[in-house]
């Protein structure tokens, strides 16, 4: 939470205002807080949100300048939106006895609380709604065809394919270096991606931080103004037609992949090297019984069971094992095709997980 850094005067009064600091990630005020305090934004993006369901809907991204938390401050009502920092971040607290003391001068941040409160009011209806629609994404787990189920998401595959066509369109007139690596300057990719494209920038920086776990960009987080390099633009390009071609394939087609399954995919890939080829066919012969041997778990159990194999043979990944004796079980894998998709697979992987996070923060 915010940390008092130290109290400043008031130019128009004796009343004192507070500055705070807060870290990337870190929550400024809470949905249902009583706390009355409003803000002016001197350094860095605010994200604003609001719990729905499960999930969160994307209000608002509060910059360098503007006030926040001015409506619970005003009508004493508990806050209606949650308030976290997206960069590095620092802020004018402004309390109720400050703003009653300086109240006559009308000082520069009262006439953008003014303005804020206005432009806020107005269009507020009318952007939750379609904030709304932006966070629905629909559960196809009957894949049978049968009903589906809205649900909210953080970030939609529609969301995704947006930063990510967006950030390949930007690298694509970015400068290369000599390591081969494209300098992309923050600004113009949120410029596309949330001027043009409609995505908001908490989402925009969530999509980056993916990046740059999976080796794709380097340097992505901190201030909104800094710039960062795409290091893979090749895998970039390869993502954004891999999720573009699952977006478009009927649900019971998709190579949608359990928690347990890319699992036993990662103990696949722990040990894939070690096991020879054979030079007709050019597969990878895998005995998924040596695998399971290596990579018991400490408490003795198996990691995972030979008929949850089955999953990555019905979306193409493997063929069918072939027992021989009791503790082997043989399978044929493409080398360079099982490398590529895994890849696909660990970034889908964690962008369920930040959906996930985002779920069991909204709790």
């Amino acid at each position: 939470m915010a940390e008092p850094v130290r109290p400043i005067n008031s130019a128009a009064a004796a009343a004192k205002a507070t500055i705070l600091k807060l870290k990337k990630g870190e929550l400024l005020f809470k949905e249902g807080d009583n706390s009355r305090a409003m803000y002016l934004l001197k350094k860095g993006m605010i994200r604003i949100f609001k719990n729905r369901g499960d999930s969160f809907i994307e209000i608002d991204t509060i910059h360098s300048g503007q006030i926040l938390g001015e409506l619970a401050f005003l009508d004493g009502n508990p806050r209606s939106a949650s308030g976290e920092a997206l960069t590095d971040c620092e802020l004018v607290e402004i309390s109720g006895p400050t703003f009653l003391a300086v109240l006559g001068s009308l000082p520069d941040w009262l006439k953008a609380l003014l303005k804020t409160i206005v432009g806020r009011l107005r269009a507020a209806s009318t952007r939750i709604r379609q904030l709304e629609s932006a966070s629905t994404a629909y559960d196809y787990s009957d894949k049978d065809g049968g009903a589906r189920n809205a649900n909210y998401v953080y970030l939609s595959p529609s969301e995704i394919l947006k930063s990510g066509a967006a950030l390949l369109l930007v690298a694509a007139r970015a400068p290369q270096g000599d390591d081969g690596s494209f300098t992309i300057s923050s600004g113009m990719l949120i410029r596309y991606a949330n001027q043009i494209m409609n995505v908001p920038v908490a989402k925009v920086s969530s999509f980056l931080d993916v990046m740059e776990t999976v080796g794709v960009t380097r340097g992505a987080t901190g201030g909104a103004a800094q710039n960062f390099f795409v290091t893979d633009m090749g895998f970039l390009e390869e993502l954004i037609a891999y999720l573009n071609e699952e977006n478009l394939l009927e649900p019971r087609k998709r190579h949608d992949i359990s928690a347990n399954g890319f699992k036993i995919m990662e103990c696949i890939m722990s040990h894939f090297d070690q096991f020879p080829i054979d030079a007709k066919t050019g597969f990878r012969i895998v005995n998924m019984g040596e695998v399971k041997r290596r990579e018991v778990l400490p408490d003795g159990r198996d990691p995972f069971r030979f008929e949850e194999f089955q999953e990555l043979v019905k979306i193409g990944y493997a063929t069918n094992l072939v027992f021989k004796g009791s503790d082997d079980a043989f399978t044929s894998i493409h080398p360079e095709d099982f490398l590529r998709v895994f890849r696909f697979q660990s970034v889908c992987t964690k962008f369920r997980a930040v959906n996930e996070q985002k779920r069991k923060g909204a709790a």
